[in-house]
């Protein structure tokens, strides 16, 4: 569900500049609501874009081979030569979002997808096989189209909820888990957003990978993406901090919502198709991969101690029936979430 909105009528939808004029259809709370926005007719086709950065080392060739005909903007920002070019390789993925939409602002597709160069990462969808191919062409842009704003990762953890406490007195830090929440604060909120009103916790899944819709990207002015990239510049934070920030940013640029934890089912459900019925029977599934994982362990413990022969056999026995539920589970929730019916079951309510 969406979490807190905060800020000022005044602030957001009056003033001249950075945060206005308004172009929200609908004001709540002054500030950019969270609300449905225009959803195509079924079968209807999306216009996309894909938008990443890379280094001149990094290898992007499963984009043409597994996603040929889609629409790319590749900002190879070590080279000064590229097609597409970046002020300063400065700030992570963070630059090169940002450059994207201020140079493409008047012409953008229906959904503009942005990702990481890798082509399998920890932080993606383990029921995508971390696969990121697979999570672009499964990605629904009805879902996107509704949000407006949609984290391609569906796993909360690391990143919801409670997790960038901007009120947190500096000793109580999270210096393991947390290493760059020590940077933000309500002045550096302000700093980015004027004369917006600090929130006391920013929270969204890990790690800037998202799409958002045409209508939701217009939804802010372009002055606003300007400002922050100019912020972005400007500051004297290092590279990996500047872009760390900017992760548990996009959802309230976006959003304007400063903790936006959606439900993992209906992420997966509603935003890839993958449908187990509700947040229950996924839970459940889970849970069940997770004694598939230890049994994992225990197996390899057993073959290093060289234990007998019936112990291997029957743990490797519990591995096998695991293995076979999880699969079968796994391939109904792909075979429900084909029907919309399904789909809309375990959508959650929006505004």
């Amino acid at each position: 569900m969406p979490g807190q909105v905060f800020g000022s009528l005044e602030a957001a939808n009056v003033h001249e500049g950075i945060g206005g004029p308004s172009v929200h259809r609908r004001p709540t709370n002054g500030r950019s609501p969270f609300y449905p926005g225009t959803v195509k007719p079924p079968e209807a086709n999306y216009s996309r874009v894909l938008v990443l950065p890379k280094l001149k080392s990094e290898h992007v060739g499963w984009i043409s081979e597994e996603l040929p005909g889609l629409q790319t903007a590749i900002y190879e920002v070590d080279n000064p030569s590229a097609d597409y070019l970046v002020p300063k390789n400065k700030g992570h993925e963070a630059m090169v979002y940002l450059t994207y939409i201020i140079d493409h602002y008047d012409q953008l597709p229906d959904t503009v997808i942005f990702i990481h160069s890798h082509r399998s990462a920890w932080h993606n969808n383990f029921l995508l096989d971390l696969d990121t191919p697979t999570a672009i062409k499964r990605l629904r842009d009805d879902r996107v189209a509704r949000l407006g704003y949609m984290n391609l990762r569906c796993h909360l953890d690391p990143g919801c909820p409670n997790w960038i406490h901007l009120d947190r007195a500096e000793v109580d830090f999270d210096q393991h888990l947390k290493p760059e929440e020590q940077h933000f604060s309500f002045e550096l909120f302000q700093a980015m957003f004027p004369g917006h009103r600090p929130p006391p916790v920013l929270s969204a899944p890990c790690c800037a990978q998202f799409a958002v819709s045409e209508e939701r990207i217009r939804d802010n002015p372009k002055s606003l993406y300007e400002h922050l990239r100019r912020w972005l510049l400007d500051t004297l934070l290092e590279d990996k901090d500047s872009g760390r920030i900017f992760e548990y940013m996009w959802q309230y640029i976006f959003t304007r919502n400063a903790e936006y934890c959606p439900a993992m089912n209906s992420c997966y459900c509603d935003g890839y198709g993958v449908c187990f019925g509700n947040a229950k029977k996924l839970e459940d599934w889970l849970k069940k991969l997770r004694i598939r994982e230890l049994a994992d362990e225990e197996l390899n413990g057993a073959q290093k101690d060289k234990k007998d022969k019936t112990v291997i056999d029957e743990i490797s026995d519990r591995i096998w029936k695991l293995n076979q539920e999880l699969n079968s589970e796994k391939a109904d929730a792909y075979r429900r979430g084909e029907d919309e019916k399904n789909r809309a079951i375990e959508r959650e309510r929006i505004p």
